[in-house]
């Protein structure tokens, strides 16, 4: 896959995650179903990805440099909460479970650590994307650049 690709996979999949983060933004049923629909994305960056993963897992193995530690610390953070916040958002779902047939009653549980996972991926985020910026930017650039001709 492209850099090119990736970048655009990453933005598209951080906007729905950013306007899916508030469900009074969207209203509960479009939150649950845009959060639903972004999970196969979400595993597919995880699988475009993981050669990079387990790139820095040996650097950080080997004690390298501060950053790639960083990085996969992040990533790992990112990852289990993602996680987090997929199960819970199942287990308070309205629209989803009514659509399985299912009806139960979300608890208070559930819903604290929807809303803490929630807060956390957003906050790793942003936190994954500054770590990534010179990337993002340096794609960014060679996406801008007209297409040089064939000779």
């Amino acid at each position: 896959m492209s850099a090119r690709s990736r970048l655009l996979l990453d933005l598209a999949l951080f906007g729905a995650l950013v306007v899916a983060f508030n469900p009074s933004w969207t209203g509960l049923a479009l939150h649950e179903w845009l959060c639903a629909a972004a999970i196969a994305p979400l595993l597919f960056h995880l699988v475009v990805n993981w050669n990079q993963t387990i790139r820095l897992a040996q650097r950080f193995a080997e004690h390298l440099r501060h950053t790639p530690r960083l990085n996969l610390i992040v990533d790992s953070a990112l990852f289990v909460a993602a996680v987090g916040v997929t199960l819970s958002g199942f287990m308070v779902s309205r629209a989803i479970a009514g659509a399985l047939g299912l009806v139960f009653a979300p608890s208070a549980l559930w819903i604290s650590v929807h809303s803490f996972t929630a807060d956390a991926t957003i906050a790793l985020l942003v936190v994954h994307f500054a770590l990534h910026w010179k990337w993002i930017t340096c794609v960014a650039r060679r996406m801008a650049r007209p297409a040089t001709p064939a000779a």
